[in-house]
């Protein structure tokens, strides 16, 4: 559509006023800036000149000639330009040089003039010039006399005057301001710091505590725009760097002194959540590598930079995002540094700011209170009461870190992961402080439960801090139990009080239940431990340390929700889906531990375990659900029977209406069917035997395995439900009747002399009675039963239970015996013979404790010294050996590969020069004369070994082991192309510039265990193996290296190696042979009869330099050790060998961990 015309009108038409065209003011073309050419020229030019204009154009000239000497572009010119300045400079040089030596007056009267003339625009091209010709002769070695000239005159009181003036120039004036403090920098880190010393010593001038804080704290706040740190820095970042390169240059007296100054210290970190992230990294770098990690720094000047009010300042930089651009990608993340530096400043007492303490309060008076030697009429024994300790620190807890305490306050550890991390950081390294926080936030934080962000940030919170670990009790005090009102704040805290608890368990929220349940189970956990520690303690304290337990029951009574609140829960959850049945184990381990830790409680109760055992009996009868729902059936059985065996009510014996067989029967039955799903079952059924008395336990071999192996399916046997319904009643009559079956034992014993006197169970006493009923009532199943009563007559004679049955009977059962069955027993009877040679076999009547058998004493334990890492060469002739060969005879013979072992050199000099001969090897490979076919590869190895390792050698720490092993071994794989490990190697090498040393071993083992080799030859997957496990055992040189292991599952993968069908069964007496000769392993021509005997070697290598701990806590080794002894191929020699491992592991192992770690089991 067209637009309508305007209608015309006369009076419109006339020219009206027409508009003044805006004028544009021609900007003046920047003149070009004159090039030096000389050094005459400078001195031309550089001349004390009273025109302000012509002076600033002047120092223009001069910095644009400085600034091509510093970031040229082209490389070439650099040395004629700094011909010209070092001319210059010598034609400066005053003839006669002494304190008041003024060298290059031309700049310093310039600089007096322009503070006379008061030119801010002058002076502070003067500073600026001074800044940058001081880092320019920094630079270079030649210039090193005249920069310390040059120093030294800026270091003169009338230079230093004039750069104070600049300092305290008003704040609208950065661009006076920011020249100084850059001059200031610049004359600190001078020459390594030569004059730092100095600086400090004027320190009224150059370090004016007042002045220095007010410009820390001028930002660029009015500026939209983000800090551009390397062009145009604010205030506070070049004052920031003056302050950081102070702590890293001066000594240890200025630091300390600097340090004290609180305005100059709040400053620096006040707003530090502000700044650009790099400038946060250099902040917590140079605090932490100067300040915190440098020990001549008094920890008294360290807690003034990190007090409270600094912690917080410290702590918003958890509350902010810190990503940075750009990040190098071996750099930790900067919120993990910080992380870092706040739990070292917050938890190390040797490097950062908190004291030693424990649970008890200090300045106590250290009186002893003595047990009352008789009563006499006139003691009164207070116990505990005499000290009052209970109403003292009911609401006021006295505490040692103040500066922690106050902090801690402000920390939200709800909101942020990493605070949380933090503050169980600080709780773990001073207990005390456990107590004082939850005291403290209790008037103001209630756990009432809403399904908020909050409650669960708490939640998680809380249930962290329970699971802490148990401070140890050194003290002064400690033959006194610490206060019970500070440990209880540990176990359950104060917030969490019986109300609030109730509340949460009947929520309508199953995450609330579920997060109360696991609450109070932790508490009750570590309840118990306390309570073992207190008994372990009252040992030496008498009736004090009882009287606590008492005391803490009680507290933690009080504040526990009452077991019929948690029975109530229980009886409401459903067994329906995979979150029910997670929920009703949490719930039924939670009871158990009532009926553990507090069993008077819990029997108080009653509460009735038979409906919910049936219930779970027979869920787990049905065996339906995923395997995780199957796993999740069989722990909350588990915790059920271990229930019903405290219960004094229940009934084991008595069929319920849901179930086939007695609860006992179901559960042996269980035991039979799935045997390694049920370990923490067979312990308690075995308890429940040993109550009855059916089976004897006095062979090395329980009845009970016998009596789960008769049971066992076999080749064409099954027991059928007759027969163990048979069985089931025959225990139920010994346990009614056990004197009856005695006295028919002893008959038996009295009529047959020749009967061995050896143990008799008596459930053969009862099978004897009761067998001719079952074959009259059901004569339809007697086949079946007299298979499996052979069965049972063959398995218990094997263990050393004599034949009660008869020559009669055994000629009856013969009728009954198919082949395949008989095959079958043997099986058993070969499984019996190879578990009785077992030293780890569980002795299920000892529950809590497990003996060493007499037949593993006897085994004297492994000598370890065959498998001792090599020893250092003394002469160290692999330093200078490799440099009278050419590169060929140096790779092929080794020599350059010994030269790497050194860096794990156990001296430093040793490693230092190790870093030095393998750089001038890495030159000589780059020469062009050099003709050396996979000198590339090489290059690249070696390199990428330099990058690794020099910043952890130059820092004085050991290289790793594994690392270097690799590397020897890597360079006789990259100078053989055929090798098989070729491709593998050199991809490894474009992986990256620098190694993660601590993932090397993950990284190969999934590489070459779990991954087809490259090479397609037949023996190639073995070839690869035997690399890896050879480089393993090699490189294992510490106890380091066996911790960096530890962190990834790559010992587990080793060891499933070793149990490999592929290997076969071979000759066990050769194996551990070669376990124990090296040279003749190595000369071994059978690919696969090298695997297993290097897979031993590493175990004996760990244990060797100090790993066995590690092993039996982290690995499993002993249940391992116990699986291997029972393959068929292992023979005398390899139980022997197996058991004198075995011995030698516990005996190196550390007895406390692995007794904690084991529950006393070990």
């Amino acid at each position: 559509m067209l637009k309508r015309e305007r209608p015309y009108d006369s009076a419109l038409s006339q020219p009206g006023h027409v508009k003044r065209p805006r004028i544009q003011q021609q900007q003046p073309a920047e003149e070009p800036i004159e090039e030096i050419i000389s050094s005459r020229h400078l001195q031309d030019i550089l001349y004390f000149d009273q025109n302000i204009d012509r002076a600033i154009k002047t120092i223009r000239i001069f910095k644009s000639f400085l600034d091509s000497i510093l970031y040229s572009q082209d490389q070439h010119d650099v040395p004629r330009k700094r011909a010209i300045l070092l001319e210059y400079l010598e034609s400066q040089k005053p003839r006669e040089i002494d304190e008041e030596t003024v060298f290059l007056p031309n700049f310093m009267q310039t600089w007096s003039f322009a503070a006379t003339a008061n030119s801010d625009k002058l002076s502070s091209a003067t500073t600026s010039i001074l800044a940058l010709l001081v880092k320019v002769l920094s630079n270079h070695i030649d210039f090193r006399e005249y920069g310390l000239l040059l120093c030294k005159t800026i270091l003169q009181q009338s230079q230093l005057r004039l750069l104070a003036r600049g300092l305290s120039a008003s704040k609208s004036k950065e661009y006076v301001i920011a020249p100084c403090i850059r001059l200031l920098t610049e004359l600190v880190v001078y020459d390594g710091g030569t004059l730092a010393r100095q600086v400090y010593a004027k320190r009224d001038l150059t370090f004016d505590t007042r002045i220095l804080a007010r410009n820390l704290a001028l930002r660029k706040m009015q500026s939209q725009e983000a800090e551009d740190i390397k062009r145009k820095p604010s205030v506070r970042t070049t004052a920031i760097r003056y302050l950081l390169a102070s702590f890293k240059f001066q000594n240890e007296g200025a630091k300390a002194d600097m340090l004290k100054q609180a305005n100059v210290m709040r400053a620096l970190i006040d707003g530090i959540e502000l700044d650009p992230s790099p400038i946060i990294r250099e902040i917590v770098y140079s605090l932490t590598t100067y300040v915190i990690n440098d020990p001549a720094v008094p920890r008294r000047n360290k807690s003034y930079v990190f007090n409270d009010r600094n912690l917080y300042s410290l702590c918003q930089l958890y509350r902010v995002d810190l990503a940075e651009e750009g990040t190098l990608e071996d750099r930790k993340p900067l919120m993990e540094v910080v992380h870092e530096m706040m739990v070292t400043v917050c938890t190390s007492s040797e490097v950062g700011v908190v004291k030693q303490s424990g649970w008890y309060p200090p300045n106590e008076d250290d009186v002893p209170i003595e047990e009352p030697a008789a009563a006499t009429g006139t003691i009164i024994d207070l116990g505990l009461d005499a000290l009052d300790w209970d109403s003292k620190f009911m609401s006021n807890i006295p505490i040692r870190n103040w500066s922690l305490g106050e902090f801690i306050l402000t920390l939200r550890p709800y909101a942020f992961d990493l605070e949380r991390q933090l503050l169980n950081s600080i709780f773990e390294a001073a207990p005390e402080l456990v107590a004082w926080f939850f005291v403290k936030i209790a008037p103001n934080f209630t756990f009432t439960p809403k399904l908020t962000a909050t409650w669960i940030g708490y939640a998680a919170f809380v249930y962290s801090a329970v699971q802490l670990p148990i401070p140890h009790l050194y003290n002064r005090m400690s033959h006194l139990p610490p206060p019970v009102p500070i440990v209880i704040e540990s176990i359950l805290p104060r917030p969490l009080t019986q109300k609030v608890l109730r509340q949460c368990t009947s929520n309508s929220s199953d995450l609330i239940k579920f997060f109360a349940v696991r609450i109070i189970t932790v508490a009750f956990q570590k309840l118990r431990d306390v309570i073992a520690m207190f008994r372990d303690n009252s040992k030496n304290g008498g009736k004090l340390w009882e009287q606590a337990i008492e005391k803490l029951v009680a507290e933690f009574g009080r504040r526990c929700p009452a077991m019929k609140e948690i029975t109530m829960l229980y009886s409401t959850l459903k067994n329906s889906t995979a979150e029910s049945h997670m929920q009703r184990e949490a719930v039924a381990r939670l009871i158990c531990l009532y009926y553990e830790v507090t069993p008077q409680v819990a029997l108080d109760e009653k509460f009735d375990v038979s409906v919910p055992l049936a219930s779970a009996l027979q869920n787990v009868e049905e065996d339906m659900g995923t395997l995780d729902e199957k796993e999740l059936r069989l722990l909350e059985l588990s915790h059920l029977v271990k229930i019903a065996h405290w219960s004094p009510s229940m009934s084991w014996w008595s069929k319920p209406k849901a179930l086939k067989f007695s609860p006992f029967m179901t559960l042996l039955r269980l035991l039979v069917r799935a045997p390694e799903s049920s370990t923490e079952i067979k312990p308690l059924v075995a308890s429940i035997i040993k109550d009855c008395g059916a089976l004897q336990t006095e062979t090395e071999i329980p009845a009970l395995d016998a009596l789960i192996i008769s049971l066992a399916d076999g080749p064409d046997f099954a027991a059928s439900d007759a027969t163990l319904q048979f069985l089931d009643d025959c225990f139920k009559r010994v346990s009614q009747k056990p004197i009856k079956y005695e006295d028919d034992k002893d008959a038996l014993l009295r009529s047959n002399a020749k009967m061995s006197d050896g143990p008799i169970s008596l459930l053969r006493m009862t099978l004897l009675e009761q067998s001719p009923f079952f074959e009259k009532e059901l004569p339809e199943h007697v086949a079946n039963f007299h298979i499996w009563s052979d069965r049972l007559r063959i398995v218990l004679a094997a263990i050393g239970e004599p034949d009660v049955t008869g020559s009669s009977k055994s000629a009856k059962v013969t009728t009954f015996a198919t082949p395949d069955q008989a095959t079958s027993i043997q099986t058993s009877i070969a499984e019996l013979k190879i578990m009785a040679k077992n030293s780890e076999v569980e002795k299920p009547a000892q529950v809590t404790v497990i003996e060493t058998a007499p037949e593993t004493t006897a085994i004297t334990p492994l000598n370890l010294t065959p498998f001792l890492p090599p020893l250092e060469d003394t002469k160290n002739t692999a330093l200078m050996k490799w440099s009278r060969k050419d590169i060929v005879a140096a790779v092929e013979e080794g020599d350059i590969a010994s030269l790497i072992m050194n860096l794990t050199s156990p001296h430093h000099s040793i490693r230092i020069q190790t870093l030095t001969a393998l750089r001038t090897f890495i030159n000589q490979l780059q020469l062009p004369s050099c003709t050396y076919p996979e000198k590339e590869q090489l290059y690249i190895l070696l390199s990428e070994l330099l990058e690794t390792a020099q910043p952890i050698l130059e820092a004085g720490k050991q290289f790793s082991g594994l690392a270097t092993c690799w590397a020897g071994m890597a360079v006789g794989v990259v100078s053989e192309p055929t090798s098989v490990m070729y491709p593998k190697v050199c991809d490894f090498l474009m992986l990256r510039p620098k190694w993660r040393v601590s993932k090397m071993a993950e990284y190969w083992t999934e590489k070459i265990i779990l991954k087809s080799p490259e090479d397609e030859n037949e023996g190639a997957y073995y070839r690869e193996l035997i690399w890896l496990l050879n480089w393993l055992y090699e490189g294992l040189r510490t106890e380091a290296d066996v911790d960096t292991l530890r962190k990834t599952t790559v010992l587990e993968k080793v060891f499933a190696t070793f149990l490999s069908p592929a290997l076969g069964n071979g000759n066990g007496a050769k194996v551990f042979e070669l376990v124990q000769d090296g040279p003749r392993l190595e000369r071994e021509a059978s690919l696969q009869g090298k695997i297993r005997p290097l897979v031993l070697r590493i175990v004996c290598r760990i244990v060797a330099v100090g790993g066995a701990t590690t092993l039996v806590t982290r690995t499993g080794i002993l249940a391992w050790l116990g699986e291997v002894k029972s393959m068929s191929w292992v023979g005398e020699e390899g139980i022997v060998f197996l058991e004198g491992l075995k011995n030698v592991i516990v005996e190196k192992a550390d007895i406390v961990r692995v007794g904690e770690w084991s529950g006393g089991t070990i």
